[in-house]
């Protein structure tokens, strides 16, 4: 029985030898998939591996040297993202943090949801979790945004650059004052959505969201509107036309023509009146119309 602890202490410590462990390293223990092909999360976990490789500046151990691990430790083989199994795994392996998790993947909706622990304190240090819907090429992008943000989320960054029509609009990004259009491309934003508002005195301000990714230049075009008049106000009535009215409507035409149908009414009676004294309608019938 000694003997045997014996051999195991020694294949371990080959192990850790030829893994190249530091005690400040770190180590990615499993990375499984749900519902996607092995294959495809086999090589994007190598992938996270040069990643972490380059931000740590050490080497990780291999996927091998893992397997030889839980060889020695059949108690591993259930451990799947547990802090105390993953503590012990950093233990055995001699690093400082450990990595763990899984890619799933269900009605071409994807997702990397990845952990990892800090040894020395036996705490969960940071977990990720980055949707992704439609191309599947995108894992590999998710994969490396993960690993920066396990590991150095300050170095986590992006950029955007703000096309506006009009030029002295101010500019501001989460409410800080970046400036006045235009502005030279914002560099170091941090990766995710950001609400950007444009605005300037005589135009409606414009207020979006903005995706910054990681290492990349998210452009925005902005077009600024003079603000809308409302129904009913800002506009002017149409101007009062003042039409002559003919001069047969005015109060004075009738007054004269009244006061002269009066007077022709009168001298038709005194005429008619006149000339009707001088007929005897009983001696000559016919002048009156008898």
């Amino acid at each position: 029985m000694m003997q045997r602890h014996l051999i195991q202490a020694m294949s371990l410590a080959a192990l850790l030898v030829s893994s190249g462990a530091r005690a400040d390293g770190l180590a990615i223990f499993r990375v499984d998939p749900l519902g996607v092909d092995p294959q495809i999360v086999a090589r994007l976990e190598g992938l996270m591996r040069i990643e972490l490789g380059r931000l740590a500046d050490a080497t990780l151990p291999t996927p091998r040297r893992v397997r030889e691990l839980v060889k020695h430790y059949p108690e591993l083989q259930n451990c799947t993202g547990e802090v105390r199994c993953l503590v012990q795994v950093g233990e055995l392996l001699g690093v400082a943090r450990v990595i763990s998790g899984n890619v799933g993947g269900l009605a071409g909706s994807y997702v990397v949801n990845l952990k990892i622990v800090d040894v020395r304190s036996r705490k969960e240090q940071r977990r990720i979790q980055e949707p992704i819907s439609g191309d599947p090429d995108q894992l590999i992008e998710a994969v490396r945004v993960a690993a920066y943000g396990l590991v150095a989320p300050q170095r986590l960054r992006g950029a955007v650059e703000i096309l506006a029509d009009q030029p002295a609009a101010d500019v501001y990004l989460d409410g800080q004052h970046l400036g006045r259009t235009p502005l030279p491309t914002v560099h170091a934003l941090r990766v995710g959505d950001h609400v950007l508002r444009v605005a300037k005195e005589g135009y409606t301000d414009v207020v979006q969201q903005v995706q910054v990714r990681f290492q990349k230049t998210a452009q925005v075009v902005v077009t600024l509107q003079p603000p809308k008049v409302a129904a009913g106000q800002g506009r002017k009535p149409p101007p009062r036309v003042e039409r002559p009215y003919p001069w047969y409507t005015q109060w004075w035409f009738w007054t004269v023509v009244g006061v002269a149908a009066v007077g022709v009414g009168a001298g038709l009676g005194y005429a008619i009146s006149s000339k009707s004294s001088g007929i005897n309608c009983s001696a000559e019938p016919a002048q009156c119309g008898l």
